[in-house]
């Protein structure tokens, strides 16, 4: 395996052929990866029904290599390399980027935590995302809980504190955090991220803020987009149950929110992104069933602006329920249908107070 791993990357041009010969993977090397698949049909009202592939309907496809180094008195040496594809194309998922779901090495200390520098998810992001119940496509936390969803950030470093007592802190900073590349810092967006997580066997309680600084804001922007998320969950054995808030005010923080008034950034809608603030609400239920689990996830987002005519600004609303059914460790069949209330695929709040339903099944496996 790691031999035709190693022809396969000097194949794409990523190593020479005498490196191919001579390199040998370095201690505790790992290849992983998901490969999730399904069908659904998707119905959005004003623009009639979809059905085909869905790619990562459970969860996103995707591989990598991770490694660790033991340097001796508590160090060690990490990397993480990992890509995102869509099974349907073999396309890179998200852009074009070879490891767009991350590329980073760090030095890690039992004592003094760990650090990490690359392309790589923020604190917020990790410590976050970790309170959802149910990851259907597109109406899984991130569907509401934006700084939540899945995004990475380059140019980044992160840092989290060894454990203590179910403890554990996060900081990052991305000094580049949009991809412009440009000489002066400052002319550069920057992201800031910090949390807490406590874990004790069955509790995970989280808490974390964020802040993106733009280098070139949108015009009449209201200020700094930023997130702050607080929840918490609990296995009862009988059922595990999750419950979240977050306050999102000025834009996304993750740029993952689309541009429907052509603003020049993902930033969402203008009248948000003009000082506008939006509450959102989450519930999940997980209740194992058998050798699968029924999963029941709702979530609310309050926006407090009005749109261009002048009319509110409605709550956006996604519930889902699911199946999924373990063939085996790696393998497992589901299905789940959701339904969205002012809110499309393309947009988190429609002005035409538009709904979504979706129902699919599928297949994921991991390697």
């Amino acid at each position: 395996m790691r031999i035709a791993l190693l022809a396969a990357f000097a194949a794409a041009g990523l190593v020479q052929p005498w490196q191919a010969r001579a390199a040998e993977p370095g201690p505790g090397l790992q290849f992983y990866g998901i490969v999730d698949a399904g069908l659904a049909v998707t119905k959005t009202s004003g623009q009639g029904s979809r059905s085909g592939l869905l790619d990562g309907g459970l969860t996103d496809s995707l591989w990598g290599l991770q490694g660790t180094e033991d340097l001796g008195s508590g160090w060690s040496a990490r990397f993480q390399l990992e890509s995102g594809f869509d099974p349907s194309s073999g396309n890179a998922a998200d852009d074009a980027s070879l490891f767009n779901y991350g590329a980073w090495v760090g030095l890690a200390h039992e004592h003094y935590g760990d650090l990490r520098l690359g392309r790589q998810t923020t604190v917020g992001q990790t410590y976050g995302s970790a309170l959802e119940i149910a990851s259907w496509k597109d109406m899984g936390m991130g569907a509401t809980f934006k700084a939540s969803d899945n995004y990475q950030f380059s140019n980044m470093v992160n840092w989290y504190s060894p454990q203590w007592r179910g403890f554990q802190a996060g900081v990052g900073y991305a000094f580049d955090a949009d991809g412009q590349e440009r000489f002066r810092t400052s002319q550069n967006t920057r992201a800031i991220s910090v949390g807490l997580k406590y874990e004790d066997g069955p509790l995970l309680a989280v808490a974390t803020w964020e802040q993106l600084r733009l280098a070139n804001p949108p015009a009449d922007a209201g200020g700094r987009p930023q997130a702050v998320q607080v929840g918490a969950s609990y296995d009862f054995e009988v059922l595990k149950l999750s419950l979240a808030w977050s306050r999102q005010r000025n834009g996304y923080v993750g740029l993952d929110g689309g541009d429907p008034d052509e603003l020049g950034f993902g930033l969402g809608p203008a009248a948000f992104v003009r000082g506008g603030t939006v509450d959102a609400w989450l519930v999940g239920v997980s209740v194992p069933v058998g050798r699968g689990a029924v999963l029941v996830q709702w979530s609310l987002a309050r926006p407090d602006w009005y749109w261009a005519d002048g009319m509110t600004a409605r709550n956006a609303q996604v519930a889902t329920l699911g199946y999924t059914y373990d063939l085996s460790p790696r393998t497992t069949l589901y299905a789940f249908a959701g339904y969205a209330s002012n809110y499309t695929l393309d947009n988190q709040f429609d002005p035409a107070n538009g709904h979504t339903v979706r129902v699919g099944t599928g297949v994921s496996h991991r390697f």
